[in-house]
Parts: structure tokens; C-alpha cells; sequence
């Protein structure tokens, strides 16, 4: 039995200790980051101290391999009952880690035992460096992504999960066939190889999948941005028809009222209350109201803003847009009836009192746009304070909303307190 020093003493529970911690950066949890932080700790803090003890009595060597197995496995099921996904989106997380912990341990040890000291100095050493290190580098670079790419992409984590994992039993399997590393040190370029290999590769294969997922969003909100501005350029050809037919009616009123003053002179009583009725039917047939000067944004406002006071909606709305270039108003159009319409069914299913949408817009100083609505339940947001969903068929105005911002150099600010959310774009 190799001998126990202080130093790799030391290293076991370090090593464990930071391996939880880079996993916890990788993983999304069906609780909030606090209190899966503390589950993480409580149900860990067993698994930690029986490993510890194996470590101790069997020795580094021995009792290191098989702590090693005898850790990752509950580990593995500890994660499984936290994790808000338990599909391949853990298990490509979990392998990935895996991969990164394992090759630290098996590096250090190489430079442990090819150093001139044997009480396991520079194998604590180089893992007090490596371990911040690595976590360092998925914080900061890959858990931000990655996170994200759980929430939005269902597809190609098998695949993903598979890869990780065949690379990290690679690994294994060149440290340990046939005999240690240690004693084949003309492996050791393959193995290191076989490492950088596995991490080109997951970051690849991730970055293809992130690049597919904007691909097809993009077709989804192109396809769904021309379906509306084909309502309302319906929409804006109705409003000019009213405009019209309303136009004419208020030059012809002096003739109207001549014509009905004759019928009633002449005693042609149900003549003129007929003429009444057609006049006035034809008159609420084009009735709107101007929600403001920019047409294209009045016939979307008009659009929504009926639709959602024949919802039982109260419709809160002071906007002051004056004409915009055509393209300009097209693309705000969209954006303004993408948040309308979150903020409509966001409150339809509420009770009388609460169905209120509040919209406000100004062209001067600054272009801006805001609405505001109570809402039940909870909001889910992202690192950014962004809100996400992970229902079909959802989260396409929040991706309108950042599609505008990037392009028309504006920032947007989401809001949720009090039971009420709120969304606002300026642009700078």
C-alpha cells in the first residue's frame, strides 16, 4: 500500500471539493442557485467524508481509484435529483466535468511522480494551481453558453453526452491499460492529445449547435415578422378606407341635414328615420380611434388594442410618434406588437380588475417604447435578468425585443416587482 503523506492527504477532499464546484458552474438546477448551493453541500458532505476515509485506509494508489468511483457514481445520483433536466443535457455537463477533473489528476500525479520529491508536494501544488484554474475558465468562459444553450436547445444532447463520455472513458483508459502511465511515458503526448482533442471537440460541436438554434430562430421570427406586417398592411389599407369614407361624410353632413330637414317638413317621418339609420350604420362601420400620427404603428396599435378590448382589456395608452421612415416603422411595428401581445396574454386569464395593459411611447428626446402589465405566477430570468421559457410556441418577443435592440442600437430594460412586469427600449 503506497504510503499517505500530508500532501495528498490534502489533495483528495481539495480535489473533490473543486470538482463539485466546477460541475455546480456547468449545471442548471430545478431550484434556485442558493438553495441548490446548499443541497449541493449538505448531500456532498457524506459522500465527501466516506471517500476521505477510503483514501486514508487503502492507501493513495488504491484507495484513491476506488474512492474516486465510489464518489462520482452517488455524485452523479445527488445531481440527477437536483437537476432541472435529467435528459442528456446533465449527463453531457457531467462528462464534460468528468473529462477535465479526471485529466488534472492524472497530469499531477504524472508530475508527482517524475518530480525529485516523494511526499506529494508538487502533486498538491500543481493542483492548488489547476483546479482554480479550470474553474476559472468554465465560469468565465463556457457556464454562461452552456447554461443557456440548456434552457434553449431540446435537441442533440445525446449526442453531445456521448461524446463526452467516450472521451473521458479514453482517458481513463490510457492512464490505466496497460499498466500506469507512469510507466509508459512515451504515451503521455497521446494522452495529452486525446484531452485537448475532447475539448476542441465539445466546443465545436456546441458552437454548431448554438449557430443552428439562431439559424432556425431566425427563419421562426422572420417567417412570424412577415406575417404581421401583412395584418397590418391590411390593417393600415382599412384605416385609409375609414379615413376616406369618414373624409366624405363630414363634407356631405350640410347636405345630409338639408335632406332630412325636407322630410321632416314635408311630414316624411319614416323616411327620415330610415335615412338616419343608414347614415349612421355606415358611419360605425368605420369608426377608430388614432392612436397616434406614424400609420403604420396606428394601424398596429389600432390592431392589438381593439383585440384586446374585446378581451375585457383596459388599454392604458399614451403614445406620441410622429411620422418615421417606412423601414424604421416596419421594424418597431413588429416589436411593439410583439410585447403587446406577451402583455395581452400575460393578463387575459386575470381577474376583471387586474386586465390592464399600461403602453407608452415618445419619438423625442430619445425613441421609446414601454409597457407594463400585472401578471400571476412567476417569471423565470436568466443570468442577464432576461425572462426565458422552455414552452413550445413561446419566447419569441423577448427574442424580437433583442433582434431590435442589437440592430438599431437601443437597450431594453425588464422590470418584474410588485407583481407587475415591464418592459423598455430606448434607443440611444
Amino acid at each position: 500500500m503506497q504510503h499517505v503523506t500530508l500532501w495528498n492527504a490534502l489533495s483528495a477532499p481539495y480535489s473533490i471539493l473543486f470538482h463539485i464546484a466546477m460541475f455546480f458552474v456547468m449545471n442548471e438546477y430545478r431550484y434556485p442557485r442558493k438553495k441548490a448551493a446548499a443541497y449541493t453541500v449538505i448531500f456532498n458532505l457524506p459522500i465527501l467524508a466516506i471517500t476521505i476515509v477510503m483514501y486514508m485506509l487503502l492507501g493513495s494508489e488504491r484507495g484513491g481509484q476506488l474512492a474516486l468511483l465510489f464518489y462520482l457514481v452517488p455524485q452523479l445520483a445527488v445531481n440527477f435529483f437536483l437537476s432541472r433536466y435529467r435528459d442528456g443535457r446533465l449527463f453531457s455537463a457531467y462528462f464534460l466535468v468528468n473529462g477535465i477533473f479526471i485529466f488534472i489528476i492524472q497530469i499531477t500525479n504524472l508530475m508527482d511522480y517524475y518530480s525529485p520529491y516523494d511526499n506529494h508536494i508538487v502533486m498538491f501544488l500543481s493542483r492548488l494551481i489547476s483546479y482554480p484554474a479550470a474553474l476559472a475558465f468554465l465560469y468565465k468562459v463556457l457556464s454562461k453558453p452552456y447554461r443557456r444553450a440548456m434552457r434553449e436547445l431540446r435537441e442533440g444532447w445525446g449526442l453531445f453526452a456521448y461524446i463526452s463520455a467516450m472521451f473521458t472513458l479514453l482517458l481513463i483508459v490510457e492512464f490505466n491499460f496497460p499498466g500506469t502511465l507512469s510507466e509508459r511515458p512515451y504515451d503521455i503526448p497521446a494522452f495529452i492529445m486525446t484531452f485537448i482533442v475532447m475539448v476542441l471537440s465539445n466546443i465545436y460541436y456546441f458552437r454548431m449547435q448554438l449557430k443552428l438554434r439562431d439559424h432556425y430562430r431566425q427563419q421562426e421570427l422572420s417567417r412570424y415578422q412577415e406575417q404581421q406586417m401583412e395584418m397590418m398592411q391590411q390593417r393600415i389599407e382599412y384605416m385609409a378606407e375609414a379615413e376616406k369614407t369618414v373624409s366624405i361624410y363630414r363634407h356631405d353632413i350640410r347636405h345630409i341635414l338639408m335632406t332630412l330637414s325636407g322630410m321632416v317638413s314635408e311630414g316624411l317621418y319614416d323616411e327620415a328615420i330610415a335615412y338616419i339609420k343608414k347614415h349612421i350604420g355606415t358611419i360605425e362601420e368605420v369608426t377608430y380611434t388614432k392612436w397616434c400620427e406614424e400609420p403604420v404603428l396606428n394601424a398596429m396599435f389600432s390592431a392589438y388594442f381593439v383585440g384586446a378590448i374585446e378581451q375585457g382589456i383596459k388599454v392604458d395608452a399614451r403614445i406620441d410618434i410622429k411620422k418615421l421612415p417606412n423601414d424604421k416603422a416596419a421594424m418597431l411595428s413588429v416589436l411593439c406588437a410583439n410585447v403587446i401581445e406577451n402583455a395581452i396574454h400575460a393578463v387575459r386569464e386575470l381577474p376583471d380588475e387586474k386586465k390592464t395593459i399600461r403602453v407608452r411611447a415618445v419619438q423625442f428626446p430619445k425613441l421609446m417604447f414601454s409597457v407594463s402589465n400585472p401578471y400571476e405566477g412567476s417569471i423565470q430570468v436568466d443570468d442577464n435578468g432576461i425572462p426565458v421559457t422552455n414552452e413550445e410556441g413561446h419566447g419569441i418577443g423577448i427574442r424580437s425585443i433583442l433582434d431590435y435592440c442589437e440592430k438599431n442600437d437601443a437597450d431594453y430594460d425588464f422590470k418584474i416587482q410588485n407583481g407587475c412586469f415591464s418592459v423598455r427600449i430606448v434607443e440611444r
